[in-house]
């Protein structure tokens, strides 16, 4: 009986260990996380867990164990999380060595407590305590891990070196040195770790810096085309009076009426309308209708945009002119039923919902949550709906992508506050 109840107790806590171990890794490598991968997932943590059950009940030696679960974790996260190899291979090693340390630490301090040497045989009640113990606080860390890592790392540097000063229970010399390095192993490697997310960091912002200068540099070239494909009609404009005054001198109505409806088509195609008041925003909604247009997308406006809040110019530009961007590449390889764009912004209380939504004939590529771009030049593009979600974090916002049915929607939610005009 005291058997089964050993293998229930390690089934949950192996299952615990597992399935915090995918927990910190998503959360640390910030991997994409939805509903149809929930099932999956905890599928492979209970087959894990008995898996490492299994090994536990033979006279196999812990680091076989610790080695075989740092395998598991790193074939999971790259099959059903497109993680890089590496990374999780690195996360889940330190994760897998900091527990195991802590277990250390945990059952040696119940030792020392209890004036018992049978708390680190790990084949004991004791031992199992400590463990249940260690899950527990690993529980209370899981949704503040980012802040609690670095503590954690030293924390059991600390725990180890004060372990080497006590007498009460017999720890070998070995042990202990083992387990010293191992924790000066794990702080390095929270410095590496950290160093390499700043890294990251530094060189997405660089990158999404040169991207907005390659949009701006390209609104800017199409703003010139645009006006320059229309002087001459600016140019022309007293000629066109005069021929217009002749006309109707002679009382040639038709004629007269005539001519100006050949001007009227490209003066009707420069004229702006007015969505937002900014006109930033209003240029940039405009320019992607007609181009969309040039391509035979049908695009349908719904604009319901609230004057005078905190929401930068800027952030909206980088927000709608890479939305739309997507929208008309996808739309625009789209057969005739599915050319279409339905852009929707709208205001909920102190929220500003901007949602956009296009055809496309195939299925979006998603890596790590963001849209990959079909385009050759991946070096420039590709980086659309990481510029989205960077500029919508300067307003706690979200971005949420879903594809159904061929129809492909980009939703961004944005809190605002109201401002003095």
């Amino acid at each position: 009986m005291m058997e089964w109840i050993w293998i229930l107790s390690s089934f949950l806590t192996n299952g615990l260990r597992m399935f915090l171990g995918l927990y910190f890794a998503v959360n640390l490598l910030e991997l994409s996380w939805n509903r149809k991968k929930a099932a999956a997932f905890y599928v492979c943590v209970v087959c894990a867990a008995a898996c490492m059950t299994a090994f536990s009940c033979f006279p196999i030696r812990q680091i076989y164990i610790v080695g075989a679960e740092t395998v598991i974790l790193t074939v999971v996260l790259y099959c059903m999380f497109a993680a890089k190899p590496r990374m999780s291979l690195f996360v889940t090693f330190f994760y897998e060595i900091t527990v195991a340390l802590w277990e250390f630490i945990i059952s040696a301090g119940l030792g020392v407590a209890f004036h018992s040497d049978s708390f680190l045989n790990v084949k004991s009640f004791g031992h199992m305590a400590a463990v249940w113990i260690v899950r527990l606080l690993m529980l209370g860390m899981a949704f503040w891990i980012k802040k609690w890592i670095a503590g954690a790392a030293l924390a059991g540097f600390l725990g180890v070196v004060l372990l080497s000063g006590q007498h009460t229970i017999a720890i070998s010399d070995d042990q202990l040195t083992v387990w010293v390095i191992f924790a000066l192993l794990i702080l390095v490697a929270v410095l590496l770790f950290n160093l390499n997310r700043q890294y990251e960091m530094e060189k997405t912002i660089a990158q999404l810096e040169k991207d907005k200068n390659a949009l701006l540099a390209r609104d800017y070239q199409n703003l010139r085309n645009f006006y320059a494909a229309h002087a001459k009609l600016f140019h022309d404009f007293h000629n066109h009076v005069e021929a217009l005054y002749r006309y109707l001198s002679k009382s040639n109505i038709e004629e007269a009426m005539e001519y100006l409806e050949n001007l009227r088509t490209p003066i009707q195609s420069i004229s702006q309308t007015t969505w937002i008041g900014d006109e930033a925003i209003d240029y940039l909604i405009n320019s992607k209708i007609a181009l969309a247009g040039s391509q035979n997308i049908r695009v349908n406006t719904n604009i319901e945009f609230p004057r005078y809040t905190n929401i930068r110019s800027v952030d909206l530009v980088a927000i709608l002119g890479n939305l739309l961007d997507n929208s008309i590449e996808a739309a625009g390889g789209a057969e005739d039923s599915l050319r279409f764009i339905n852009l929707t912004i709208r205001r909920i209380n102190d929220m500003l919902v901007i949602k956009v939504e296009n055809g496309c004939s195939a299925t979006p590529v998603m890596a790590d949550g963001d849209l990959q771009t079909s385009k050759t030049d991946k070096a420039l593009h590709g980086w659309g709906l990481k510029s989205v979600r960077t500029a919508a974090e300067h307003y706690d916002g979200t971005v949420e992508t879903e594809y159904h049915e061929h129809i492909f929607r980009a939703v961004v939610t944005l809190s605002f506050e109201a401002v003095k005009a």
